[in-house]
């Protein structure tokens, strides 16, 4: 059975949460990480699990996000 899998690419991220907003099911929150020096707040996935309907990548203006097919 063939599923998605969602990257996020912290060099690319803004930090702006448009995936949060665009994101169906809320399957992504923007939590305070230490990817930076800055410590912004980044996406990560929440408990629900990511269905792979790359909304949130098409919206997402710095293409800090990937949804790739596993199997």
């Amino acid at each position: 059975m063939e599923g998605k899998t969602i990257s996020f690419i912290y060099e690319n991220c803004a930090a702006c949460g448009i995936c949060t907003q665009t994101c169906p099911i809320s399957a992504i929150s923007l939590t305070k990480t230490d990817v930076d020096n800055y410590k912004k707040a980044y996406p990560e996935l929440t408990e629900r699990p990511c269905t792979g309907c790359a909304i949130c990548e098409k919206a997402c203006p710095m293409q800090a996000i990937e949804i790739r097919s596993v199997t």
